[in-house]
């Protein structure tokens, strides 16, 4: 049988999967939040029909779209959420499928070959994943949404315990001989 050590590129590979599943939930929880946002904001800047009173048709309609103008140019465009981390959207759709199939991927090729080069590009993945998904987590403090908060604290410390995984395997003689 072989000891714990022996298991540790798996162990690094689970984690990854682990964050990865964790990460695709809470983006998508957060863009479907969103739209719920934006479809709310949109509803409130219409007026109900009877409560036009004294202002013409063209002064409410004048308003609406002041005030729907107003609201995207503070949120950027309709289907973002203003919030960009170097030029990029962190929660597009695009940019989660990226970093899913990269995990995977890794998690993947770790199990199938561990070799030392994997273990090190798991530790450098884990390590600024685990540093964006603390980002994340002090984003969602500042807009008190306690659950998306611990998805986010949840999902670095699965990346953190992937890259400590990887570390130790790299640091063991046997599993650096395996991986070489």
């Amino acid at each position: 049988m072989r000891r714990y050590r022996d298991r540790l590129p798996v162990v690094a590979a689970a984690l990854l999967v682990a964050a990865t599943i964790l990460f695709v939930v809470a983006t998508t929880i957060e863009r479907s939040q969103a739209r719920a946002g934006e479809s709310r904001e949109a509803n409130a800047v219409e007026r109900p029909a009877g409560e036009a009173g004294e202002h013409s048709e063209s002064e409410t309609t004048e308003s609406a779209s002041n005030t729907t103008t107003k609201a995207t140019e503070e949120r950027g465009s309709p289907g973002e959420s203003g919030e960009e981390l170097f030029g990029v959207n962190p929660e597009s759709a695009g940019l989660t499928a990226t970093v899913a199939a990269v995990s995977l991927l890794l998690a993947a090729l770790l199990v199938a070959r561990p070799r030392n080069g994997l273990l090190v590009a798991v530790v450098v993945v884990g390590l600024v994943l685990a540093a964006l998904d603390i980002r994340e987590g002090i984003h969602q403090a500042d807009e008190f949404d306690p659950g998306l908060l611990v998805m986010a604290l949840g999902t670095g410390l699965l990346h953190l315990g992937a890259a400590a995984a990887a570390v130790a395997a790299l640091r063991d003689p046997r599993t650096a001989a395996i991986a070489s």
